[in-house]
């Protein structure tokens, strides 16, 4: 993950040089140690000792045989259960220690792991001390993960190393995979201090740092609590394992640290009769009466127990019967003892089928690339456009913009909710947002939902999957032009929905399948629920040359649906040209623009249905959004760029119209930008064409997003000229600007923030057609229905910037 601005770059890591041996080992010299770095335990007078496992000497807490689940002192392990293979507990005949704990290979991806679960802790050092021996250092034997107490998932998960993922070597994971140095099959001394504010970690090697500052996989908010070790091995060869022993937790003397317990899940809902419990740790004693707890700001001591030992309180309301649903519930603890006083906030929601507010998915792909983050992230609640549409549909029958996207519970959550709401133009209200599908753990806005009106107004909502194992569903509203209620009507193999209601025929449904890599197919039905349970097995190809992703619209005054795709030649970091075909006739024939029926599937570069080969000009061409002219002639807006890593490398990321005039595809450049993912949309009216979409410089440059802009052709998009900066001065970048299929003033774009280079909260916005007005929907309500916020802007700049 990317580092505060304080922390130094990653490169400083990978300009390396070698130094003589220690103990039979090479180290890879990061920086120079810095001095008073000790060879041995720390100092009792800096740290304390929270935990030793005293060689797993004690026969009757580990006895031979596989790790049993024992309360040690203050801490307590958890091995892997169900279809996962525990550690086991062995004899050493020649070792630092009686007994180890070994960890062993079974070829298997199946993440089988042991957790050493301590008193968490807070803003402090945390240091683990172990000895540790590979059997091979050929592969992936041994995994160290550093987690929030009670969390596997990768969101809460902090310091990784890992022994031989590149062979030969310890590696760490910050989002790329970073060989550290290199190991041996001998007995070695590892200390790991994870700096739990810093977000950092330092590692050091029989005595000798060999690291510092490493960046965590996950940045938190402050106050975030650790509470487990998960000691694993996944993906390596069978027969192969890694003994651990020896080990030692120390902390720093820190005021009480208090952590959520349960609810348990990532998404902070309550399940059931599920109670709320807290835990307060610390190396002195908590007097019970030095822990105050409120609930939403009023004092709450008289409703929550405080029980457990003087240095690990908790905190439990065990009745929460009286919580009313679909609401959010903050809990404030302070704990006080010698150490000092802690003030922690955490928030716990009642949501059943609501949330009490917009609150937008923020997400990172974990495809880092130095300075300039990931890939793509961010706040992506209206992601992908090149995979989903339409995520908004204006239904003049009820005057209201109804729409969906992928939502999470709260500000320091990662917890994918698909949400549905709408807008009502007549009287400038929004709705409480509705759960349409809790997607139960899964943080990936991949998932996210598109959604279409039938003839009777029901409103249909296709939430994609992802890949082969996750599937998607179809949702029909109960009642038409609502979203209060819905009933599922499939659920199996589908990836990104792209759905139009054709009037008088019914629907046509473009989709992604991962057959052989992605690959596009379609299908009709005529009322909703007539649909294939093996998509795979059954549907009709579109596309399958390398891998595609499309943008599509339907032309309802000639009921045709148009496609405009990519490839993939070398993987998805390849996409390149554009295609475009056409139906007129519910999917019994695909045409090209100049009405040559196409024999589906196409399965080769080199066909009729090439627009634009950006792959002989050496460009990518990342797809945004498919139009009709005036003409009907087909307007595609992509992003095509030098190459997929962010930065400045591979710049110019241009925005270009490709358009069929009648007689060729041709080209046209609107404007420049920092990023491949900054994604816009654009609107055709006549001879006025406007661009609406993030391309100007945000807070975070060479990220995903920036400043939302307005752009402007009067002649048919050949020339384009900027008009203004719908937002200015903001904190974060904004991304994905999406347009509802027909869209009505006011909420004519809309979109959500985030920051792009590290966590943060997520809100949503929309605008008008002039970019004068902009709105931000309410993160809190109270109510069923909610004025949108008006944003106040700093004056536009003098000129295009």
């Amino acid at each position: 993950m990317n580092r505060t601005p304080a922390q130094p770059s990653l490169a400083r890591f990978r300009a390396v040089r070698f130094v003589p041996a220690v103990a039979g080992l090479t180290f890879l010299l990061l920086a120079t140690p810095p001095s008073g770095v000790a060879a041995s335990s720390p100092s009792e007078d800096d740290l304390w000792l929270l935990y030793d496992s005293g060689g797993f000497a004690d026969d009757e807490r580990f006895p031979e045989g596989d790790l049993r689940e024992v309360n040690d002192g203050p801490v307590s392990w958890t091995p892997a259960s169900g279809r996962a293979r525990p550690g086991e507990i062995v004899v050493l005949e020649d070792g630092p220690a009686p007994k180890a704990l070994r960890r062993h290979q079974i070829a298997s991806a199946r993440r089988d792991a042991d957790l050493l679960n301590f008193p968490p802790l807070a803003d402090t050092r945390l240091v683990v001390e172990f000895d540790a021996r590979v059997s091979t250092t050929g592969s992936r034997t041994l995994d160290l993960f550093l987690l929030r107490p009670g969390m596997t998932a990768p969101a809460h998960q902090a310091s990784i190393l890992m022994w031989g993922y590149h062979p030969g070597y310890l590696s760490y994971f910050d989002g790329d995979y970073n060989e550290l140095v290199p190991i041996d099959e001998g007995w070695n001394r590892y200390r790991i201090t994870n700096h739990l504010g810093a977000h950092t970690f330092d590692v050091a090697v029989n005595g000798e740092t060999v690291a510092r500052d490493l960046a965590w996989r996950n940045r938190f908010g402050p106050g975030t609590a650790f509470g487990s070790l998960r000691i694993g091995a996944v993906r390596g060869e069978e027969g192969d394992y890694a003994d651990v022993t020896n080990i030692r937790l120390y902390a720093e003397p820190a005021p009480p640290a208090v952590s959520m317990v349960s609810p348990a899940s990532a998404s902070g809902i309550l399940r059931g009769n599920e109670e709320i419990r807290l835990q307060v740790s610390s190396d002195r004693p908590i007097d019970v009466s030095a822990i105050d707890v409120r609930l939403n700001g009023r004092d709450a001591n008289g409703r929550f127990r405080i029980s457990g030992t003087p240095t690990l309180r908790e905190v439990v309301l065990a009745d929460t019967s009286g919580l009313e649903e679909n609401k959010t519930y903050r809990i404030d603890v302070t704990a006080t003892n010698e150490r000092g006083t802690t003030k922690s906030d955490h928030n716990v929601y009642t949501f059943v089928d609501a949330v009490d507010g917009y609150r937008g998915i923020w997400f990172t792909l974990g495809q880092l690339s130095g300075e300039y983050g990931d890939k793509y992230a961010g706040g992506l609640a209206f992601c992908f456009s090149h995979t989903l549409t339409p995520m908004a549909v204006y239904a003049p029958e009820v005057d209201k913009t109804f729409f969906v996207y992928g939502g999470t519970t709260g500000p320091e959550n990662r917890y994918l909710l698909i949400m549905g709401a709408y807008y009502d133009h007549a009287r400038h209200v929004v709705s409480r947002p509705v759960i349409i599908r809790d997607q139960r753990g899964v943080d990936d806005p991949h998932d996210n939902p598109s959604l279409t009106i039938d003839g009777d107004g029901h409103v249909w909502v296709f939430v994609a999957g992802r890949g082969r194992r996750r599937p998607g569903q179809i949702f029909r509203s109960v009642e038409p032009y609502s979203v209060r209620e819905f009933e599922q009507i499939v659920d199996r193999e589908t990836t990104y929905s792209q759905v139009w209601y054709v009037p008088g025929k019914g629907f046509l449904h473009l989709q992604t399948l991962y057959t052989r890599g992605r690959e596009l197919y379609w299908e009709t039905s005529v009322d909703g629920r007539d649909w294939t349970d093996e998509p795979a097995d059954d549907l009709p190809k579109l596309a399958g040359f390398g891998g595609h992703y499309q943008v599509s619209r339907i032309d309802p005054e000639k009921r045709r649906v148009g496609t405009a795709f990519n490839y993939h030649p070398r993987g998805v970091d390849t996409r390149t040209n554009i295609y475009y075909v056409e139906t007129d006739d519910f999917g019994e024939t695909w045409k090209t623009i100049e009405g040559e029926v196409v024999s589906t599937p196409l399965d080769h570069r080199d066909n009729p249905a090439l627009a634009v080969d950006y792959e002989a000009e050496g460009r990518l061409a990342y797809i945004t959004k498919l139009l009709f002219d005036e003409d009907g002639h087909p307007v595609v807006l992509a992003v095509t760029s030098g190459g997929h890593e962010p930065g400045p490398d591979n710049d110019p990321r241009t925005w270009e119209i490709i358009r069929w005039n009648g007689d060729e595809w041709i080209t046209t450049e609107i404007v420049r930008s920092d990023h491949n993912y900054d994604m816009g949309s654009l609107y055709i009216d006549g001879e006025r064409w406007r661009l609406i979409g993030p391309a100007l410089e945000g807070p975070q440059p060479y990220h995903t997003g920036g400043e939302v802009g307005l752009w402007e052709s009067v002649d048919n998009g050949y020339t384009w000229s900027f008009k203004k900066a719908i937002t200015r001065e903001s904190p974060f970048n904004h991304s994905y600007v999406r347009r509802p299929h027909n869209p009505v003033d006011p909420f004519y774009a809309m979109w959500a923030d985030g920051d792009s280079s590290g966590f943060s909260i997520s809100r949503l916005f929309f605008t008008d057609s002039e970019g004068e007005q902009l709105y931000k929907l309410p993160y809190h309500m109270e109510g069923d229905e909610a004025e949108p916020i008006p944003v106040d802007r700093p004056p536009h700049p003098a000129s295009n910037p």
